[in-house]
């Protein structure tokens, strides 16, 4: 069986003249809420084998927060630049090359990938909000297979539950 936890970047610092969308960093809402995400992912549903994260650094950022509050070293969070506002199609094609030795992901990335990708696994969301995390299960042994396989909805948490 497959988990897999989608965590949307917490709130991100508003665009500023010169910045960069990619390097817009968390506001100090964002990091208390991936913090506190990471720690009811742990008390939920457990600490997954990898974290997996866009390379912006808003998301690197809520990775890294997140990984503290499951007790995770940053050090093995694994980062791919092809996960910087990517659509659910690419983000499937991603995580089904993941080895199959490896159970559980938790993905951290941007909208409106994420939402697509929930509704994509027939829950009908219209907006993942920041900091906000849904949990998959599948049958299948393989992420290979999981384009196909029918998701099961464990839960989802909005930050501002937390």
């Amino acid at each position: 069986m497959k988990t897999l936890i989608i965590l949307r970047h917490g709130k991100a610092e508003l665009h500023q003249f010169g910045m960069s969308d990619y390097d817009r960093g968390l506001m100090s809402r964002g990091v208390k809420n991936s913090v506190a995400m990471g720690k009811f992912i742990a008390k939920k549903w457990g600490i997954p084998q990898l974290v997996l994260s866009s390379s912006a650094k808003r998301a690197y950022e809520t990775a890294v927060l997140a990984a503290e509050g499951l007790g995770i070293n940053r050090n093995e969070i694994q980062v791919d630049d092809n996960l910087y506002l990517v659509s659910e199609r690419r983000i499937l094609r991603i995580l089904s090359e993941l080895p199959d030795e490896i159970e559980s992901c938790l993905l951290v990335g941007h909208n409106p990938g994420l939402t697509d990708l929930i509704n994509y696994f027939e829950v009908w969301l219209d907006n993942l909000p920041t900091a906000s995390a849904a949990c998959f299960t599948f049958k299948e042994k393989s992420w290979k297979k999981i384009t196909d396989a029918k998701a099961k909805l464990e839960w989802i948490k909005l930050a501002r539950e937390l």
